[in-house]
């Protein structure tokens, strides 16, 4: 590594005064599968076994750039997104407009926390999207343990940013956004690890055999 930054992260993550959590660092978990899938797509672009496939690789490079990004972004968003929270269950509830007062602020405050792990989980879908079409090449080598890895994390992921919403989902009084939000939040799981075990199944396979299987999921 060349500089200190993602030392210096950990130590904050791991202090009593950082404001950092679960969510930011599920958040740069997700940054760093993205980094690997740039990764796989920026060495596999020049090979003239994947010459016709350039354009293809190169857009899945864009686009795990673009989510590595976007995580960075939420990490940050995340590591603060709370306080807010915190700070109106601290206002005064002594007369029935203080209380009012007091609740609306909780509830603007909770719609705004759970804004990025809401996002994350749907870049979590982009990301595992991009995977698939990696491992749809049926490339050689030990880069597909890049692959393996890159999927593996994406799992802790999508279950922190699931957990990260309904943490703050729990704590709302509006019954129809949190019944919304529970319920986007049960059908992303449900279905980004149906195609996560899709694709550790896949990766095994050729890990353990030295060769893709039959019915490996194929480009759409």
């Amino acid at each position: 590594m060349k500089d200190e930054t993602f030392s210096a992260y950990l130590t904050e993550l791991g202090s009593k005064d950082g404001v950092s959590g679960g969510g930011s660092a599920g958040a740069y978990v997700g940054a760093m599968s993205a980094s690997l899938a740039r990764m796989v797509a920026d060495i596999q672009k020049d090979k003239k076994k994947y010459a016709d496939q350039k354009d293809k690789l190169l857009y899945l490079l864009k686009e795990s750039q673009r989510i590595r990004e976007s995580f960075e972004r939420l990490a940050k968003a995340d590591a603060v997104a709370f306080e807010p929270v915190l700070d109106a269950y601290k206002l005064p509830k002594e007369t029935p407009e203080e209380k009012d007062s007091r609740d609306a602020a909780i509830e603007q405050a909770l719609n705004k926390a759970v804004e990025p792990p809401r996002t994350m989980l749907d870049e979590g879908l982009n990301l595992i999207h991009v995977l698939e079409e990696l491992t749809s090449m049926r490339m050689k080598g030990t880069i597909v343990n890049d692959l393996m890895v890159a999927t593996l994390f994406m799992e802790s992921v999508l279950e922190t940013a699931g957990l990260n919403v309904t943490i703050n989902t729990r704590l709302m009084k509006d019954m129809e956004l949190k019944d919304r939000l529970e319920k986007e939040v049960g059908n992303i799981l449900k279905q980004g690890k149906m195609q996560l075990t899709q694709l550790s199944e896949a990766i095994k396979f050729f890990l353990e055999r030295n060769k893709w299987p039959d019915d490996l999921i194929e480009e759409e």
